[in-house]
């Protein structure tokens, strides 16, 4: 089981599966607790096994729905770019210099008295392709996988927040007909009780903590460490 999950790197486990497994987490939770077959471990397999085949459609649609969101939360240009900009202040002007005498060392058409939007996305493209090894640039990886997962899960808050409502209604309805109707399920209150509380969590998580503040922090942590490359000793 753990070979078919290889075949992703960790990228994409981290930044668009995880995303999307936090998703429907109340859902698994749910049926784990409410379902006694789905504890068996023939059962676990077999829902390992739907769940890695659906990982790429999730890969597809969680990008796709995480792409937009990031697109409303950085609507002109990207983080990196915008601090590259001589008209932005997030970078020590001393820092800033150092940056660009690397970048005119190492891209022919960088060029300091015609600093656009353009010519810093292409500073920003060089970069992120000379850092893109994981095991020379950890810091870097680690910033783009947290951003990745962040502007992941804000394309996917409506759902999560329709999803936990429902889960939430749903248990509630179940616990009501068992007290009014004796409803013959073979459910104790305690688990149904747990199921609510893991929805209402959820329900909280999606309001609360995925937002657009959330990935405007973490897509500056990232494009930060992504310029900081420029004075890494592997590129100089």
């Amino acid at each position: 089981m753990k070979d078919l999950f290889l075949m992703f790197n960790s990228y994409n486990i981290r930044a668009r599966i995880s995303a999307v497994i936090i998703l429907i987490a109340p859902i698994l939770l749910e049926f784990y607790l409410m379902v006694p077959e789905f504890r068996e471990l023939s059962s676990t397999i077999v829902l390992m096994i739907i769940i890695f085949a659906l990982c790429n459609i999730f890969i597809i649609y969680s990008r796709i729905l995480g792409v937009k969101a990031m697109k409303k939360c950085f609507p002109k240009i990207m983080p990196a770019q915008q601090f590259l900009l001589p008209s932005d202040n997030y970078i020590n002007e001393k820092t800033k210099n150092r940056y660009y005498k690397f970048l005119s060392k190492k891209i022919e058409t960088f060029n300091t008295s015609e600093l656009d939007e353009d010519m810093v996305s292409t500073a920003v493209t060089w970069l992120i392709a000379q850092t893109r090894d994981i095991n020379k640039f950890p810091l870097i990886a680690e910033e783009n996988i947290n951003f990745g997962i962040s502007y992941n899960l804000l394309g996917l808050k409506t759902f999560g927040i329709i999803l936990s409502i429902l889960g939430l209604l749903i248990n509630i309805l179940i616990y009501i007909l068992k007290i009014k109707t004796n409803l013959s399920i073979n459910i104790s209150y305690n688990t149904i009780f747990i199921v609510i509380f893991i929805n209402l969590l959820f329900l909280l998580f999606w309001i609360f903590m995925v937002n657009k503040k959330l990935v405007e922090n973490t897509g500056k942590k990232y494009g930060r460490a992504l310029l900081s490359a420029c004075d890494s000793p592997l590129l100089n």
